[in-house]
């Protein structure tokens, strides 16, 4: 709020109780006189004047006192000291009817004076005590004509008139210290709230999600990372939302301060930290919520490097004697006096030369994986251009479908060489079983969103599908349950997915399908490293 907003407030605040005192003060001395009372001095020495004068100042008060009060313009300085003139110039003519040095109305003028230096600008308010003063000193005079009072009064009136530049310097000097002081805390809470507002927006942009809850699990306040983490709808101040139990429960006495908690079976891991926010009242907690797959994309990053130098070094070693294998063996193939004995042992040797040709040739593609290069698209558009581009190899052999999505936002920040892997891989191994079980392999590709705006792809195919005591094994490195297999595959995905901020995880549908569940971070609060 600027100063002049201030200054108007003060202005109407003091206007308005002043117009009520002056209502009161116009009616006393109208109705005193009226009703004569037997030891009233007021109107003693012009009781017509006095009563003309005291009937007019009442009706000014009355029609002022509604002004005040009813409208909400702003004040002007020129109509204000207009008012102030009327009360000096009304109550010094009622003093001049009243036998001045005993009526003692020209005292009240220090009230209308203290008003006016609340109100009016310093020159302003000056000019009305010069001009109370020099009415307090010709009333004096003109009394003084009549021989109503001594000269004496010349001094009262004297003294009078310097009580009232006192009272017109103390109380503006008073007035401008409370309006420094009011403007003052104006902006030092302007500058609260616009602090207020920046912690709240980084609050809100956090990759962190941070939840104020109580103990019995009602979230007071949440930004939209944790809203998102803990799969609760985002509220920035919610009402009745109560946290997961799994959350709640790490808030009872003697719990960690810090653990590491999934949501689901096949949700993702969350690194959770507890503080209280008060020492005194342990029924208020703050929690830091971190997504693991973060941290879990750094150690990848690092992991990476590692292995990139590992598997650069070994590369030449394993690669150079298994290419002489290889090649010694299909010589030996060649062979015209090979029996068929010779010839089956000659095709293992050839056959797993090429499977750990494979295997280093995966080892080497995951090292050297660059870091992804996200960017945001629509997932739909690009999941109908993947099923195109595998249905012109694979014609007749497989059914790629795209359900009826009534994903309200399908927009994903990932990067789009790295998701053709992950879904290549998958949708390859969908096929591969589905073509063991049935003549046709059927895939279908579903689309949701999450609870707080993440995109969901459901990749669902009509395999066997995976059993139970396997489903905690299959994205662990080199596991395979085929003789054939390298178990690479999906230990590749995970590891892309991880560095794309991607849940992946494996479920069965209710018609006991075999599905694969992306789970996207929202688009715009993925973070990638530099």
């Amino acid at each position: 709020m600027h100063s002049a907003s201030i200054d108007h407030s003060q202005r109407r605040a003091v206007m308005r109780v002043y117009a009520v005192y002056r209502l009161l003060l116009a009616s006393a001395l109208f109705f005193i006189f009226i009703y004569g009372f037997s030891q009233s001095v007021l109107g003693s020495t012009a009781p017509g004047i006095y009563s003309l004068i005291s009937f007019a100042y009442l009706a000014f008060s009355l029609l002022a006192l509604f002004q005040h009060l009813l409208t909400s313009r702003h004040y002007h300085d020129t109509g204000l000291f207009f008012e102030f003139f009327i009360d000096i110039g009304c109550i010094m003519l009622m003093s001049y009817c009243s036998a001045s040095a005993d009526s003692g109305l020209a005292s009240l003028l220090m009230v209308s004076i203290s008003a006016a230096s609340m109100t009016l600008p310093a020159r302003l308010c000056l000019s009305l005590a010069s001009l109370a003063t020099i009415s307090a000193i010709a009333e004096v005079a003109a009394n003084t004509l009549y021989e109503r009072v001594e000269t004496q009064q010349f001094v009262v009136a004297g003294m009078m008139g310097m009580a009232y530049f006192s009272t017109a310097i103390a109380i503006r000097y008073l007035s401008q210290r409370i309006i420094s002081a009011q403007q003052l805390a104006e902006r030092r809470r302007s500058d609260l709230e616009r602090l207020s507002q920046i912690n709240q927006s980084i609050v809100q942009r956090m990759q962190t999600g941070i939840v104020v809850m109580s103990r019995s699990g009602r979230i007071k306040l949440c930004n939209a990372a944790a809203a998102e983490l803990l799969q609760v709808p985002y509220q920035c101040r919610p009402d009745s939302l109560y946290a997961p139990p799994q959350i709640t429960a790490l808030t009872a006495p003697g719990s960690s301060l810090s653990k590491i908690i999934q949501l689901q079976p096949s949700g993702v891991e969350l690194h959770v930290n507890i503080a209280q926010l008060d020492q005194d009242n342990d029924e208020d907690f703050l929690l830091y919520i971190e997504n693991i797959s973060k941290i879990n994309q750094r150690a990848q990053n690092l992991k990476l490097a590692s292995l990139g130098r590992f598997t650069a070094s070994i590369a030449h070693e394993i690669r150079n004697p298994l290419s002489a294998i290889s090649h010694a063996a299909q010589l030996l193939a060649e062979g015209p006096h090979l029996d068929d004995g010779d010839a089956r042992f000659v095709g293992i040797i050839q056959n797993h030369a090429k499977r750990m040709d494979d295997i280093v040739k995966n080892v080497l593609e995951l090292s050297r994986g660059r870091l992804p290069k996200p960017e945001a698209f629509a997932l739909m558009p690009w999941l109908q251009r993947f099923c195109q581009d595998w249905h012109s190899i694979h014609q007749g052999q497989i059914q790629l479908l795209t359900d009826d999505s009534q994903c309200s936002n399908d927009t994903v920040n990932v990067d789009q060489s790295q998701l053709n892997q992950i879904l290549s891989n998958i949708t390859e191994n969908g096929i591969r079983h589905s073509l063991a079980e049935a003549d046709t392999a059927v895939i279908r590709y579903r689309l949701s969103n999450g609870i707080s705006g993440g995109v969901t792809l459901d990749i669902i195919d009509n395999g066997p599908g995976i059993s139970q005591d396997n489903q905690d094994k299959i994205f662990e490195p080199f596991f395979t349950t085929e003789s054939q297999g390298n178990g690479l595959g999906l230990y590749l995905c995970r590891e892309l997915c991880l560095a794309n901020q991607i849940a992946i995880s494996y479920r069965r549908e209710p018609s006991g399908d075999s599905c694969f569940r992306l789970q996207f971070a929202h688009p715009q609060r993925s973070a990638f490293p530099d």
